[in-house]
């Protein structure tokens, strides 16, 4: 079954777990996070053209490998959510969620009945009916992991409000955003911007919910490791593999 509650349990545990932003889509590509060692990936649909075929390819990659692949969307469109967990991802991230009407709305189309509106199927999420449809749904309103994004100033007022929200299994900043958002444009590192999301950080230690930092230098992660964070977001794996090359080019180019 491609559900598994591992996340759910080293975060419960306060185990450090770590995982990496998919934008290049390939099934390959997400076996490579498993056995590079990541706990989790997030396959980015918002910014990034994928079409269902590889999304699904991806989704029963990482399933293989033993991968949580949690799956990012743009908004609370239920279709959209319900689509991407029938295919069998792990999880949802919902990107610039901004509300906690916004916020009610992901756990509703997330979770079936009665904890939320879900519509059910058949298919490779009941092992194609070898799994009882009950037992499924309990397995899924169960596992199903939720992660909403913070990208904005209306973001963080609904925080404290979204956080006491029972089915949220974690809070991800979105710095980037958050920034363009607050009048300070790409400078993520701009103390306010920083103070927001520190902000956000004790908002979610206050109510023991688990919150996912961006670490961009050992420094901020080391930081973040003493203030008892335990989910990180190493980056994307675009500006991984362009680095790479593009070093790799340089340091060939230049031996003589």
């Amino acid at each position: 079954m491609p559900f598994s509650n591992v996340l759910k349990s080293k975060l419960a545990k306060q185990d450090a777990i770590y995982g990496i932003l998919n934008s290049v889509p390939s099934p390959v590509i997400c076996e490579m996070f498993a056995y590079a060692g990541f706990d989790f990936a997030i396959l980015d649909t918002e910014h990034v053209l994928i079409s269902d075929e590889t999304l699904a390819h991806c989704i029963r990659a990482a399933d293989c490998s033993g991968l949580p692949l949690l799956v990012r969307v743009a908004d609370d469109n239920p279709l959209t959510i319900a689509k991407v967990l029938d295919a069998g991802a792990a999880g949802i991230v919902v990107s610039r969620v901004s509300s906690l009407a916004m916020a009610k709305n992901v756990i509703k189309a997330s979770k079936y009945p009665p904890i939320g509106t879900r519509g059910i199927t058949g298919g490779r999420n009941t092992g194609f009916g070898t799994l009882a449809l009950q037992n499924y749904i309990d397995q899924a309103n169960d596992e199903t992991f939720v992660c909403l994004m913070i990208e904005d100033a209306d973001g963080m007022a609904s925080l404290p409000e979204i956080v006491a929200l029972d089915h949220v299994d974690m809070i991800l900043e979105g710095a980037l955003d958050l920034s363009l958002s607050l009048g300070y444009g790409t400078q993520v590192t701009h103390p306010d911007v920083q103070a927001q999301i520190h902000k956000m950080a004790q908002i979610c230690n206050e109510n023991n919910m688990p919150f996912c930092a961006i670490p961009r230098t050992a420094q901020q992660l080391a930081s973040w490791h003493k203030k008892g964070t335990q989910a990180f977001l190493l980056g994307e794996d675009r500006g991984m593999i362009f680095k790479h090359f593009k070093q790799q080019l340089e340091t060939l180019k230049n031996t003589k």
